[in-house]
């Protein structure tokens, strides 16, 4: 019966094309007519060296005719697979990508939290991260994996921020702000963006901070602090063109904005305390060499403007998180548009009044706007030679956006999972993180969208390996020098990273 099985199978056929995991965790094969556990394997090629692995090898956690679950030892580099059924081997072959993980802990700093939101990589080899209520700044400096905690200048008591957390008062702690990136002149920037869509009593006052890591007399901190009330400052971009830095103003409260600004025409005021008033310094659309912050009024109040990016045209491309679209600000003279985004899937709590939740943006290499769905872990492309096409700036009668292309996570948990960052590599693939609660059982990782974004590839999950709360990441970067990937871990207190395993010589 066994034989007749064999004789009438057909050579395997491979349907994944590409694979990825860490070193001591899996990944899945697809296809048909991969036959009968007994009589199958897999060939494994790196390099110079083939390994041939039984159907019924330990490390195959299951094989069926059409899946095969491998698990990946501490040792195993990058390579190639392909199936044999018993009778054929399979015409084309899976590349797999290996990593190895390690990670480096945040020292506590007593009376901080250390939990790592956003996170960068600058030219030096140094990782800068922007922890969530901003007490300290943490840089890892890669070479010594020696994690250094900085103190921003902390405002005067009782703070410039607010917060409904027990009562409703004033702080030194700031929830939002969840950005940090480097300008060309290796400057870091990162938010301190109040309370978490505050609307009380009190003032509730946005920062943005510059460190200067190499300064002679050691590393410098500039303060700059931003008019108005209820601001709630998030996303940061540097403007090459204009070497202004611009910032998303995403306040429920009194609608959200987008602002430019010249950090050497603004002062900065290490130890304001917001006593007395900086409305001589709210600018609204006019000459750019004006020394204030240039406002413009997202048109829909509750959108919630988010993350934001700054093209080779001078144009400020944003998502609005609550308001389900993304934003073209053409400053100075076209205004903004506006790109809805199809109604949410998700089945979190927070999606059926927030939406699909835009939340991080970029430009992809042919200049298309790249963003991901929050709440709907999905990364989606934006065809930039739409920009000024009328249907894109609605949607069809099937609540599709004709300009936009959806990739969505595999395998995703859409009460659980969300999707948090993501950050192109030299090789043009967009990696992206998932985020969860801090609850045992949960399965996020990490992953990527390929260059040619024909696959979706989602790492093994990661809550196995070892450290306390659960595994989830929030911000991502790709270090410019080496490659590797950085990053945060949310409810773990530390930085992850993940190196490339290449292939035998």
């Amino acid at each position: 019966m066994i034989l007749a099985l064999l004789l009438c199978l057909q050579a395997p056929t491979l349907t994944t094309t590409e694979a990825a995991t860490f070193q001591g965790g899996s990944f899945e094969l697809f296809g048909q007519d991969f036959g009968l556990r007994g009589f199958s394997g897999l060939v494994y090629q790196s390099g110079s060296s083939t390994k041939w692995i039984p159907a019924t090898s330990p490390a195959i956690e299951s094989w069926t005719t059409r899946r095969v679950l491998l698990n990946v030892n501490e040792a195993m580099p990058s390579g190639t697979v392909r199936v044999w059924n018993g009778t054929g081997l399979s015409a084309t072959s899976a590349k797999v990508e290996i990593y190895s993980y390690d990670w480096f802990d945040i020292p506590p700093t007593p009376g901080t939290n250390p939990s790592p939101l956003a996170i960068t990589v600058d030219q030096q080899e140094r990782v800068w991260v922007n922890q969530e209520f901003h007490l300290d700044f943490q840089g890892l400096d890669i070479p010594s994996g020696i994690v250094t905690a900085y103190s921003p200048p902390r405002p005067v008591a009782p703070g410039p921020f607010a917060s409904t957390i027990f009562s409703d008062h004033r702080t030194q702690t700031s929830i939002l702000g969840e950005d940090v990136i480097v300008d060309p002149l290796g400057r870091i920037w990162f938010s301190q963006g109040g309370g978490s869509l505050y609307s009380g009593i009190h003032p509730n006052h946005s920062r943005i901070v510059c460190l200067l890591p190499d300064e002679p007399g050691g590393p410098e901190f500039r303060v700059y602090n931003i008019p108005n009330d209820w601001n709630e400052v998030i996303g940061l971009a540097w403007d090459p063109t204009r070497d202004w830095l611009w910032f998303a103003q995403g306040s429920l409260a009194v609608g959200s904005r987008i602002c430019g600004f010249d950090p050497e025409l603004i002062p900065y005021d290490n130890d304001f305390d917001f006593s007395t008033s900086l409305q001589h310094q709210v600018g609204e659309p006019g000459l750019e060499s004006d020394p204030v912050f240039h406002f413009f009024d997202v048109p829909n109040l509750t959108a919630h403007a988010a993350h934001l990016l700054v093209t080779a045209t001078g144009d400020i491309w944003f998502t609005h998180f609550w308001g389900s679209a993304i934003g073209r600000l053409q400053p100075f003279s076209g205004g903004i548009t506006t790109y809805p985004v199809p109604p949410s899937v998700s089945r979190a709590l927070p999606s059926y009044i927030v939406g699909a939740g835009p939340w991080q943006i970029l430009e992809a290499s042919n200049g298309d706007i790249i963003f991901n769905e929050f709440f709907d872990a999905t990364i989606t492309r934006f065809d930039i030679t739409r920009a000024d096409d009328p249907l894109a700036q609605q949607l069809d009668i099937h609540d599709r956006n004709p300009a936009m292309t959806d990739h969505m996570v595999p395998r995703w948990n859409n009460r659980e999972e969300t999707l948090h960052s993501m950050a192109y590599d030299a090789a043009g693939r967009l990696w992206y993180t998932l985020h969860t609660e801090n609850a045992p059982g949960l399965n996020a990782a990490v992953g990527y969208l390929t260059a040619d974004e024909s696959q979706m590839i989602r790492f093994s999950p990661m809550d196995g390996t070892a450290g306390i709360g659960a595994w989830s990441a929030a911000g991502i970067a790709v270090d410019p020098t080496g490659g590797d990937l950085y990053f945060s871990e949310f409810w773990r207190k530390r930085i992850g990273r993940l190196q490339y395993v290449p292939p035998l010589p």
